[in-house]
């Protein structure tokens, strides 16, 4: 649980302010709320603190959050002078090193906001994975656990700029020249209008099978041009559920350009050439990401477009 205080501090009133992932989580701890009675309930990195709060009020005998503590102060408030007082337990320390509280050994359920952009960056995947190893029970539950990435074509969008020195100083010491540059990738939100592209899904995370790499990966993709067009960007975007063992998914929300914004953003990947893609023509290409603990936001992209084939109308 490395991530700044005040990036912790953002994302839970982002999330709290969300109503759309909210009402998803309040869907699925009604729907499932048998689940949760007399469980003990680990949340990890209880950003928001919202699914400490409704796992509490779904019937759990322990819940522990782990991560925010200020969002973990939140829970705690909300049930002072209650019968549920002592159910939360606020958990301090790396989730590497902590000792679960009570003589406890495992949990039977783990909740998680662990979702982030194009669903590895600023997430808690890792986390929720070692979690899974040491404390979950065999037959126990991830909430949510299913992540879909799919990518889609759009013609442009407003691009943010960053100031840069190209003159290095260890070569010119005290002078500078500084320029505006095009920032690629960014994260913002896509509205349907500026889809050029069918979707495509390019990969699915299901945490209850998950290996500890597969936020690493490159896969092959094919876009279906929607209309005649510029493709200048691709957008990267998740949708967010639930599967249970040999069941059916679930979704609960989706950060989609056909869906109202949510906290969690898409990804814009900026292309240097746009190309021109005509209607119902298939563009192929490839799409990486990698996990590199040295990059912002500790992902890095690859992207490469092959050809392209017109189909029958």
């Amino acid at each position: 649980m490395d991530l700044e205080k005040n990036l912790l501090r953002e994302m839970a009133d982002s999330m709290l302010n969300d109503v759309i992932s909210t009402r998803a989580y309040e869907w699925v701890f009604k729907r499932y709320e048998r689940l949760f009675k007399d469980k003990i309930v680990l949340d990890v990195g209880c950003r928001s603190g919202l699914l400490s709060l409704m796992s509490v009020e779904a019937g759990a005998v322990k819940v522990m959050g782990l991560g925010n503590r200020e969002s973990a102060e939140f829970v705690s408030k909300a049930f002072i002078g209650t019968e549920k007082e002592d159910i939360f337990e606020f958990i301090e320390g790396d989730i590497h090193e902590i000792v679960l509280p009570c003589g406890l050994k495992k949990v039977d359920i783990i909740v998680s906001e662990w979702i982030g952009h194009s669903v590895f960056v600023d997430s808690l995947f890792k986390e929720v994975i070692f979690a899974r190893e040491k404390w979950l029970v065999k037959s126990g539950f991830i909430i949510p656990n299913v992540a879909q990435l799919f990518v889609c074509g759009i013609a442009d969008h407003p691009r943010k700029t960053v100031e840069g020195n190209i003159l290095p100083q260890w070569y010119y010491p005290g002078r500078s020249f500084m320029v505006r540059e095009p920032v690629s990738p960014i994260e913002d939100y896509v509205a349907k209008e500026q889809m050029i592209t069918e979707k495509f899904l390019l990969k699915t995370i299901d945490l209850c099978t998950a290996h500890i790499n597969d936020e690493s990966f490159r896969v092959p993709f094919k876009l279906r041009g929607l209309r005649d067009s510029q493709l200048g960007a691709v957008v990267l975007y998740s949708d967010i559920g639930l599967c249970r063992p040999k069941g059916k998914f679930r979704l609960m929300f989706s950060t989609g350009p056909k869906r109202p914004r949510t906290y969690v953003r898409q990804t814009i990947l900026f292309m240097d050439n746009p190309v021109e893609v005509t209607k119902r023509e298939l563009v192929i290409g490839d799409l990486g990401m990698y996990y590199k603990p040295d990059e912002h936001r500790e992902v890095e992209y690859s992207f490469s477009l092959g050809s392209s084939t017109v189909a029958n109308p």
